[in-house]
């Protein structure tokens, strides 16, 4: 049989203690866990700003929006038309100057050179829910510019109805569309 430790408690060495005093522990340990949490809030608070960057200009968008770069834009393609109607620039040297107005801004407003992309260019490059629209514009309106400004008008009834002004409606529509 395996020895066993026993203790024999004799009832009458039982005896009653006074009530603990833990209040005066309690209350320093419930002082140091509201302090804790504090320092807690306090720190999540300081971590979870965002580090301190010069703050990026928000652009207002529709009618709010500061039209100073637009109006740049406008101004050249309503430049194109007055020349047109003046005698100074033909039908096909307008359409150009206009295509050429349409890339100019593309490449401007998207950061990236779109000066020489054919429409499979344009419908190839990447999109992104920033970009779709005014890359999606930039090739409807070179697509709508191609008849006018390249094929031959005997043969090519778009080419031949395209009026500058219209053309100049086409680019204007992408300046205005386009959502940096």
């Amino acid at each position: 049989m395996p020895s066993a430790l026993t203790l024999a408690v004799e009832p009458a060495d039982l005896h009653p203690q006074d009530e603990l005093s833990l209040t005066g522990p309690l209350v320093a340990v419930i002082a140091v866990c509201l302090l804790l949490a504090l320092g807690l809030i306090v720190a999540v608070v300081i971590l979870s700003r965002s580090p301190r960057k010069p703050a990026k200009v928000k652009q207002p968008r529709g009618a709010h929006r500061n039209t100073s770069a637009k109006a740049l834009w406008h101004a050249r393609i309503d430049a194109i038309v007055d020349q047109h109607e003046r005698g100074a620039l033909s039908r096909e040297e307008a359409l150009t100057q206009l295509a050429l107005v349409a890339r100019d801004f593309a490449t401007d407003a998207s950061g990236r050179s779109l000066h020489s992309s054919t429409l499979t260019d344009l419908t190839l490059l990447d999109r992104t829910s920033a970009n779709r629209q005014g890359l999606d514009t930039l090739r409807q309106t070179i697509e709508a510019l191609y008849p006018p400004e390249f094929a031959d008008p005997a043969f090519n009834i778009h080419a031949r109805s395209v009026t500058v002004p219209q053309a100049a409606d086409w680019v204007a529509n992408l300046v205005e569309r386009w959502r940096p």
